[in-house]
């Protein structure tokens, strides 16, 4: 049975199972060294090549798995969880999401049989040159530039902050093509690192992931061959972005789950063992409440994530702005606070490097930056809303209509349902002023707004069934302490939204007030978690 993660079946979770094993014997003992000598493992490289892990969402034909989006998410999850070694996660995200999705979703047949298999196996290493030293999410700003001469084009700029760049041989390069200034006029190229103006200028230092090389990139004067271009000309940055950045938003982002999960299980572990004035710190309501918040937001960031990952294999043509940025504002805002509470649990021991929790809380702050920071993803969850009835629409999908139905008159009533009917009214009335899109106070206030509407009524929806062990009356409990906790997180920015709507926010925060502090159900949840992790021997304190 895996405890930590009701939410799989079948061949799902042996999946995941066999992909924890394999982090636990063949990550775990070395990743404490290699983060230390910030040093690269080639040989666990090769052998995860081996294994198909490197090449899930490719086609068979390719030399991949043919697997979905979600199979990788879980593949992510499952590598964290069982080694806590968020860089060479990193490493192969960026090999296995930006840097070879581009060549599936858009190369040619050619590019795909030249690079696809190679990139399968392991034998080359790809990233993604997007961001420069000085522009990052402005593609407006973007310097490098591509002019074009007879059979192909002559590459000259830079790329910052380039995931395996010291180790990559193939790199999807955004480069400017026309003299315009907005995101067209962008075209993407496949760069080799053995082509004559390639310089990796610079290895980085890095505050975490540093088990994951990163570099600075540098092209002087480097042809780059017409069949290397990648997809149509000056629509590479756009075509890209949207084919392969949700994925990166969703896959990457799913690592930050494995951390939680691990947090989870060594803190409680930890807690339960190290007595202080006579007694397991785990008795003590504060480390009670911060295990049973970090069960709380993991099991809610799987909810969000799986139904992401799921939309985006029934529906691969469809764009998921709003719905991708909400998974990684909520998962890497989340993810930073239980880093934190699991370096305190730990205490003194926490704060040494020798223990996974301090590596999990310097690597942990890169969920917030990497891939478009928080504040960039708040502009597109805020930008994406296209009106009430389809928001209702989109994360309603996630669920039957019977099932919705059935769970919110489960909740009718309660003080959870008074609180998300208030959200619900405020989602209405400030959607539809114009004003909130005029101030980034409001911008960002209503994307708070959204992501914690659409956590909390994906949690009651959830509310119907047993996920193999994790019971209903289990869910009912840990929803009372989600919506505790998560509502806290987010009131200062909603709040914000008060000169939109100032009795709406005004019932918000009164439906806030009305909640029960979730003190009984933070001592159950924590029997229950002892009960799944420590065993049934376990003694009640």
């Amino acid at each position: 049975m895996l405890f930590l993660n009701p939410y799989l079946e079948s061949e799902d979770r042996d999946f995941y199972i066999t992909v924890k094993e394999f982090a636990k014997e063949r990550a775990l003992p070395t990743v404490e060294q290699r983060d230390e000598d910030c040093t690269w493992d080639d040989e666990l490289w090769k052998e995860m090549g081996s294994m198909g892990l490197l090449g899930i969402p490719l086609p068979e034909q390719y030399g991949g798995q043919g697997g979905s989006c979600f199979q990788c998410c879980l593949a992510q999850e499952a590598f964290n969880a069982g080694s806590m070694d968020s860089g060479f996660g990193l490493s192969w995200g960026a090999h296995m999401i930006i840097g070879t999705l581009p060549i599936l979703f858009q190369g040619t047949e050619a590019q795909k049989n030249k690079y696809l298999p190679k990139l399968a196996s392991g034998e080359w290493i790809a990233g993604l040159g997007l961001t420069e030293p000085d522009s990052g999410s402005d593609a407006a700003g973007m310097r490098t530039f591509a002019e074009k001469t007879q059979g192909g084009f002559i590459l000259n700029g830079s790329k910052m902050y380039i995931t395996n760049g010291p180790i990559g041989q193939v790199f999807i390069i955004m480069a400017r093509t026309t003299k315009s200034r907005g995101p067209m006029g962008v075209s993407a190229f496949i760069v080799e690192s053995n082509m004559k103006g390639f310089r990796v200028s610079k290895v980085l230092k890095k505050l975490g992931h540093n088990t994951s090389t990163t570099a600075e990139l540098s092209f002087e004067d480097m042809f780059v061959p017409e069949e290397n271009l990648l997809g149509p000309l000056n629509s590479g940055f756009l075509r890209i972005g949207k084919a392969t950045l949700e994925w990166e938003r969703t896959v990457l982002l799913a690592a930050l789950m494995g951390g939680m999960e691990n947090a989870v299980e060594s803190c409680l572990q930890y807690a339960w063992h190290r007595h202080q004035f006579g007694k397991p710190i785990l008795s003590f309501f504060a480390m009670k409440e911060k295990i049973a918040r970090t069960w709380v937001y993991l099991c809610a960031a799987r909810r969000v994530i799986y139904f992401v990952a799921r939309k985006k294999d029934s529906e691969p043509d469809v764009s998921l702005p709003m719905e991708s940025s909400i998974v990684k504002v909520y998962a890497s805002e989340v993810c930073e606070e239980v880093a934190s509470d699991a370096v305190q649990i730990f205490g003194g021991m926490g704060y040494m490097r020798e223990v996974p929790v301090s590596r999990f809380y310097r690597d942990v702050k890169l969920g917030t930056i990497g891939g478009g920071t928080s504040e960039v993803q708040r502009s597109i969850i805020s930008a994406s809303y296209g009106g009430y009835d389809k928001f209702k629409n989109i994360i309603e999908s996630a669920v039957s209509e019977e099932t919705r139905i059935a769970s919110e008159k489960k909740i009718k009533d309660t003080p959870v349902a008074r609180l998300i009917t208030k959200l619900d009214k405020l989602v209405r009335t400030v959607g539809e002023n114009p004003e909130r899109k005029k101030r980034q106070p409001f911008e960002f206030g209503f994307a708070d707004l959204l992501t914690l509407t659409t956590i909390l009524k994906l949690s009651v929806w959830d509310l119907m069934e047993d996920s193999n062990h994790y019971k209903v009356a289990d869910k009912e409990r840990d929803i009372k302490i989600l919506a505790y906790y998560l509502t806290a997180r987010y009131i200062r920015g909603i709040v914000y939204l008060k000169e939109l709507d100032e009795q709406g926010v005004s019932d918000f925060l009164k439906a806030f007030g009305d909640l029960t502090v979730p003190e009984k159900e933070i001592e159950n949840c924590i029997e229950f978690l002892k009960e799944g992790i420590l065993g049934a021997t376990a003694v009640s304190v």
